[in-house]
């Protein structure tokens, strides 16, 4: 267990809470990201109450103040969302104090459509690393299985089930197991690929074989190949995700198959891609063009 090192000259007090609010997160097994993401707000938090001289900082009302402050300064939906949960568990779980829901209501979710690349594009972001084959094969990777950049990181060569042409996603989001089902492609590319670099236990490894690639290095390796295609639009890891679900829902996937594979909790969350579409509603045959409106038979005959 890596526990975080404070080197800051902070209070006892704080080093008391923080360590508490880390040992909680610990126990009940949340991500690695989700822990960090929540002891950075709640450090961040405790940096604001030091700077504006605030002392109750364990006060639901300073709170308050402190997200105010943070969306009047640009905070996004998911950051605010981020914050809010890390404090929230921090009262209430760690420390026992009140969190009134109608003092501190929970940020109102931002609905935004992500921007989706076509399939052409997706071919070109492919064919712009072609000179270096690990990179050309974690893109070609996260766009056959939608899977998320901490998944593809920790994915090692034992759980590529070729046989069963299939890959097992080891506690995912939410700390879940799950089986996401390959083409037949990318068995081929994986097998290239392992006889050229021969990863040892990470598929996709980074300095030394060892180690898990970074999440830096898998998003530099889209950038530059983005870069060099001349592609104009974002793309990014996630990019990758929401082009896998939408184009798959495009050709006809079922979409119950597709939150299975993307490791969905609810299947309103994959069905938010049905909006992206746009193959999808070039196909739609409206029942009522099959009928017979006497209206409109009158104006024919006339």
């Amino acid at each position: 267990m890596n526990k975080t090192i404070i080197t800051e000259n902070q209070d006892s007090e704080f080093i008391k809470v923080y360590t508490a609010y880390e040992d909680y997160l610990y126990l009940i097994n949340v991500s690695e990201y989700t822990r960090k993401a929540y002891l950075s707000n709640f450090r961040n938090y405790y940096r604001w109450c030091r700077k504006e001289k605030i002392e109750d900082i364990y006060n639901q009302l300073e709170v308050r103040a402190y997200l105010i402050f943070r969306v009047k300064n640009g905070a996004k939906w998911q950051t605010m969302n981020n914050i809010y949960s890390a404090m929230r568990k921090l009262f209430k779980e760690v420390l026992n104090l009140e969190w009134s829901f109608k003092k501190l209501p929970r940020p109102k979710k931002e609905r935004h459509l992500p921007e989706i690349l076509s399939k052409q594009d997706i071919q070109k972001l492919i064919l712009g690393c072609k000179n270096n084959i690990k990179h050309q094969t974690i893109i070609i990777t996260l766009y056959s299985t939608g899977m998320r950049v901490g998944e593809l990181r920790k994915l090692k060569i034992k759980d590529i089930l070729s046989e069963r042409k299939q890959i097992r996603i080891i506690k995912g989001k939410g700390a879940k197991d799950r089986y996401i089902d390959i083409p037949d492609l990318l068995i081929e590319v994986l097998r290239k690929y392992y006889l050229t670099v021969q990863p040892k236990e990470y598929l996709f490894f980074g300095k030394y074989k060892t180690q898990m690639i970074s999440v830096s290095a898998v998003r530099w390796a889209i950038r530059m190949a983005k870069k060099r295609m001349g592609i104009d639009k974002k793309a990014s890891t996630h990019t990758l995700r929401h082009c896998y679900a939408t184009h798959h829902l495009e050709s006809g996937t079922d979409l119950v198959y597709l939150q299975q594979n993307l490791g969905h909790k609810h299947l309103k969350t994959t069905a938010r891609y049905i909006h992206l579409c746009k193959e999808r509603y070039q196909h739609i045959n409206h029942p009522i063009m099959q009928m017979q409106l006497p209206m409109l038979q009158k104006e024919k005959m006339t």
